[in-house]
């Protein structure tokens, strides 16, 4: 029930929040945004804000993750600004594995949009509506941070947010693990030794760290039902420390509790094949 709960929400607020991991989002992605005639970005994007900024981090070895910052503002046809869209998105270098870079920087822009075409026609509509007196603008963005980079995973957090005028902005957080080897999208079923009894394990580990004390009064009335619901392709990572499992808002708690992660430690998490062990 929670989940389906965190589900509609993220339909009200704009498909680009679940839809940002998976592999069937529909919108334009990085390489067909920039495609279109200069005249017609110009008309909603200020030429200021398309700059990013750089900066360079070498991640290990011949592995490198370039962080690259921008900032879109869209406009109505006043010059009102509709839509604010901030974005910080890595770049993979790989000295030894050129084409495996390239997959991991082609899934990530496939995956996250330049912007929600959807959200922007929404905050167009909703301001021709509401009128400039009573509008604060719509807001978006992600931003992504290294968790691991080694010979065997290059792993990311992606954490994305969207405002659209509701009692407070919603956020969502996923995780994006990548052999790279191969540069292929890892699956939990790639990385553990069986799938079944890795979920039962993981799931047990989840049931008893919400137990603990200082989770005390933080988790809906009988969540216990639903610890099932948190583990999906989208909702773990490898880090540097072990196996992590993202919990998003309303699953198991509400807003206020934030997005919680949870870390088995690698020295327990003995369901993991021992190639992604650290």
């Amino acid at each position: 029930m929670r989940k389906n709960i965190w589900l509609a929400m993220a339909l009200i607020f704009g498909t680009m929040a679940l839809g940002a991991c998976g592999t069937g989002n529909e919108n334009k992605n990085m390489e067909e945004v920039s495609q279109e005639p200069e005249e017609e970005r110009q008309e909603e994007q200020k030429p200021e804000d398309a700059a990013a900024e750089e900066e360079t981090t070498e991640a290990g070895g011949n592995i490198y993750v370039e962080v690259k910052q921008s900032k879109m503002e869209f406009e109505a046809e006043d010059g009102t600004v509709v839509l604010t869209v901030d974005r910080t998105v890595p770049v993979v270098t790989i000295s030894n594995h050129a084409e495996s870079a390239e997959a991991i920087n082609e899934y990530i822009n496939s995956a996250f949009p330049e912007y929600d075409e959807e959200m922007l026609e929404i905050a167009k509509e909703t301001y021709a509506d509401l009128g400039k007196e009573n509008w604060r603008g719509y807001a978006s963005g992600e931003t992504f941070a290294s968790e691991r980079t080694d010979s065997a995973v290059i792993s990311f957090t992606a954490t994305y947010y969207w405002d659209m005028g509701g009692a407070h902005p919603n956020s969502g957080r996923c995780g994006l693990n990548f052999s790279t080897e191969t540069g292929k999208i890892l699956t939990l079923e790639d990385v553990v030794i069986d799938k079944e009894a890795a979920t039962a394990a993981i799931n047990d580990f989840i049931l008893e760290e919400t137990k603990k004390e200082e989770y005390g009064g933080m988790f809906f009335e009988g969540y216990e039902e639903s610890i099932g619901d948190i583990l999906t392709e989208d909702s773990w990572y490898l880090g540097d420390e072990g196996f992590h499992i993202i919990v998003n808002e309303y699953i198991i708690s509400p807003h206020a509790a934030g997005i919680m992660d949870f870390v088995i430690p690698y020295g327990e998490a003995g369901f993991l094949k021992e190639e992604f062990r650290k």
